[in-house]
């Protein structure tokens, strides 16, 4: 019989009933009886869960004969249920599937039995699988984070087993496993401990950063760096080409003038271009949008944010969204995929296909898509640009450095209030961070040092609003 992976795991687009009480007899009014083959059963729904509990492209692991590996699918079943850390999505439990069934699989090919942990170290299967992945390690064909995460999902699935009645797995024989103290600071800059599982099947993962390049800051693990004025020229003159849609001209404008980042851009809805009414514009000549739970557009690690639309920009997006192109694009998401979404509800930028270039969690496709949009057309945009740009422009350039410049660009327009008196550093430190939206402070303060540092020439006699807010007058009423 083959091993082959892809055969070995099936998804099941919805498992109903999770919360659910099965019985043989009615619970109460609202259980409803099931006919099967061989008699009936009630089911009993939850008064605390509904379907939004349920379970969504759960991955159902087979033997090599295809049968059902029960105890595999019970383990992976119960962690989902639970929300275990590790196992709370859809696409975690699926990661997990696929590496406890190449386990599995290792297991088979050699014939190991994985439930016998009866001889020494040498001689059990976790100790076995864990030499075999430290090999590929050693030739360079595995990291050390992947190995990790193998051993860990296999640890996982034998204490779940162990942790059942009359188990006959002894968990200390699977792996030794001692607690460690490990030290973190939080985002004020304290330092506080937390107790950590240290597993002997796991390998040290150097965390430190690699060393930043000179005029680069660093949000989050990824390098990014505000383009100078000469880049912002280039990059403005090649927007106004035809080589790039209104839509797309949009987007970049979004990232230089609100700071949004591509999920957020990407998230937008026609509910939110009911704020740009007249009679919500701010004192500061803008409008705006919360971001975040609960409002449809998604945000980096789902946190509340909010952004700042000016007027020019915002009245742009409307003639936009109220163009025949851009109605187009929602009639043809329409025909895709029916009524899925209401009016208000409908994304603010679509594709020409009728596609949605980022799927929101909100969006009710989300829990059944296996591949979700993740916003892929900011590289392709970044690709086209590269073909159009001087040699001088940044060859690695990326839709994030927009950010980036959005950021030098509002730090210099706070320059004139520190010169006068009327804010202090903290005081710009605690704005730029407010409008990036960094928990961390000093992921602010890494992008001032970086701004404190570039030539002050590049920047002489600038004005925040003149740069960014008109972006030189350009023209986005053509559709």
């Amino acid at each position: 019989m083959s091993f082959a992976k892809g055969n070995r795991i099936v998804l099941i687009k919805h498992i109903r009933h999770c919360h659910s009480e099965l019985s043989t007899t009615p619970v109460n009014k609202s259980s409803e009886e099931i006919i099967c083959k061989k008699g009936a059963y009630f089911v009993t729904p939850s008064h605390y869960f509904n379907e939004d509990h349920d379970l969504y492209l759960f991955p159902y692991i087979l033997n090599c004969d295809l049968s059902p590996w029960t105890d595999a699918n019970l383990f992976l079943y119960t962690s989902a249920l639970n929300r275990d850390k590790g196992y709370s999505s859809s696409d975690a439990i699926r990661l997990k599937a696929s590496l406890l069934v190449d386990y599995k699989i290792y297991c088979e090919g050699l014939k190991i039995d994985l439930y016998d942990f009866s001889g020494r170290k040498p001689k059990r299967p976790t100790y076995r699988y864990f030499f075999h992945l430290l090999q590929q390690v050693n030739e360079g064909a595995l990291s050390r984070k992947k190995l990790n995460q193998s051993t860990k999902v296999v640890y996982d699935f034998y204490r779940y087993l162990s942790e059942q009645h009359k188990s006959s797995i002894d968990i200390e024989r699977v792996d030794s496993v001692k607690l460690v103290n490990r030290y973190f600071h939080n985002h004020h800059g304290g330092l506080y401990s937390m107790a950590t599982e240290k597993r002997g099947q796991s390998l040290s993962v150097n965390n430190s950063s690699r060393p930043r390049r000179i005029g680069f800051t660093r949000e989050y693990g990824e390098e990014l760096r505000p383009l100078t004025d000469k880049e912002l020229d280039e990059l403005l003159a090649c927007l106004n080409t035809d080589a790039f849609g209104v839509d797309e001209r949009l987007m970049h404008f979004i990232a230089l003038q609100v700071g949004a980042r591509k999920q957020s851009i990407l998230t937008m809805r026609m509910k939110h271009l009911k704020l740009f009414a007249d009679e919500k514009l701010l004192k500061d000549g803008t409008f705006k949008v919360n971001a975040g739970p609960g409002t449809g557009i998604d945000t980096k690690y789902n946190k509340p944010q909010a952004l700042y639309f000016p007027l020019i920009l915002a009245k742009s997006i409307l003639r936009y969204a109220n163009s025949e192109k851009a109605k187009r694009r929602r009639q043809k998401f329409l025909q895709n995929n029916g009524n899925i979404l209401n009016e208000d509800d409908m994304y603010l930028f679509i594709s020409s296909s009728g596609g949605t270039h980022y799927m929101a969690k909100s969006d009710p496709r989300y829990i059944f898509t296996r591949s979700r949009p993740q916003g892929r057309n900011t590289y392709y945009m970044s690709k086209k640009l590269s073909k159009l740009v001087s040699e001088k422009f940044p060859s690695d350039f990326v839709f994030h450095w927009l950010r980036a410049t959005y950021a030098l660009r509002y730090y210099l327009f706070l320059q004139p209030l520190y010169a006068k008196g009327l804010i202090t550093d903290s005081d710009i430190i605690s704005m730029v961070q407010k409008r990036l939206h960094h928990s961390n402070r000093e992921v602010t303060e890494n992008y001032l040092k970086l701004f404190d540092s570039i030539d002050k020439r590049l920047v002489a006699q600038q004005l925040y609003e003149e740069r960014v807010f008109d972006l030189y007058g350009t023209k986005m009423d053509f559709i």
